[in-house]
């Protein structure tokens, strides 16, 4: 699978990586893993990124991210853990300098796009997918890179919760902690460390939360109004599907925050007996059978009757 990635990377000198816009633990890991990686084989590799979540800023080399594209040209964008080109952290202009494009991607429904393709959606993580290529093209993973793997497939498995974990990735963990990747540190600063506006964040979810079928579904709207006044920064404000979805007998937990663009943006998680990125592609978005999700441009009340009514057939 990786021999076609590996002819245009051998040919390319100037790279960008990108992930999908509002990255999150495993589109970081990935993008800046295969940077690092590049780079150590001499190529002149850079990460694209707008913004991130300041949880992610103890990460070593994340300020070094570029917002733009300073060539005129470049030989190869490499994009991950994005299923569409249209969700990825770039600008049209930009996006249209690279004489090639390589995606790597573990979605379930994906829109390829690139010149070369590497897809596995039996894998919980993009990082995992980056790992293997790595490995192939026989760079040795330091701790730097090893942080930046872990993190993308940690933060995709729910700390290996999630049934979506592989034998495969367990295996991958274990050399990055064979090779002294500080799991420990990495897992604190993500899981148990938050800001006191996320911690207000989360008290208004649950204080909005509303409960339908039984409690088979949980549902929260968040106003884009009551983030900024709560001081969370717009990047802060995810991650509250797993709160909503904790109470037994829960089966689908939908967060809905407003954002600064006027649009919504919504979250599904499931325990697993619905398939929410059915749902989600439904609305025109993607994800995994846990978790997934889509951007609500009309009006809310009229989506949100929609939204409960296709998961009240499910559930």
């Amino acid at each position: 699978m990786f021999s076609k990635a590996k002819e245009l990377i051998d040919k390319s000198n100037s790279i960008y990586i990108v992930g999908h816009i509002g990255p999150d633990g495993d589109s970081i890991g990935s993008a800046f893993s295969m940077c690092l990686a590049l780079r150590k084989i001499g190529k002149n590799a850079h990460v694209l990124m707008q913004q991130c979540s300041d949880s992610f800023m103890f990460l070593p080399h994340i300020k070094e991210a570029r917002k733009t594209v300073e060539e005129e040209s470049y030989d190869l964008l490499v994009c991950v853990d994005s299923s569409n080109n249209d969700r990825l952290d770039i600008s049209k202009e930009d996006y249209n300098k690279a004489k090639s494009i390589l995606m790597i991607d573990h979605h379930k429904k994906v829109n390829p796009y690139g010149d070369v393709n590497c897809i596995v959606e039996d894998l919980p993580a993009a990082s995992e997918i980056v790992y293997n290529l790595i490995n192939y093209l026989d760079i040795k993973i330091d701790k730097d890179i090893g942080a930046y793997i872990y993190t993308g497939l940690m933060t995709d498995t729910g700390s290996f919760n999630y049934s979506s974990t592989r034998p495969s990735t367990l295996m991958a963990t274990a050399k990055l902690v064979e090779i002294g990747v500080d799991f420990s540190y990495i897992c604190d600063k993500l899981n148990h460390t938050l800001k006191e506006p996320k911690l207000k964040l989360i008290a208004k979810t649950i204080d909005n939360m509303e409960v339908y079928f039984n409690g088979k579904l949980r549902y929260s709207y968040v106003p884009y109004e009551d983030i900024v006044s709560l001081g969370v920064e717009e990047e802060d404000a995810e991650g509250m599907t797993n709160y909503l979805r904790m109470p037994e007998g829960t089966e689908v937990s939908v967060y809905i925050r407003g954002k600064s663009d006027g649009t919504k943006k919504v979250s599904m998680r499931s325990g697993g007996n619905v398939d929410v990125s059915e749902i989600a592609i439904h609305f025109g978005g993607g994800g995994h059978v846990r978790a997934a999700g889509y951007t609500i441009t009309g009006d809310l009340e009229t989506e949100k009757q929609k939204l409960i009514e296709i998961i009240g057939g499910k559930v």
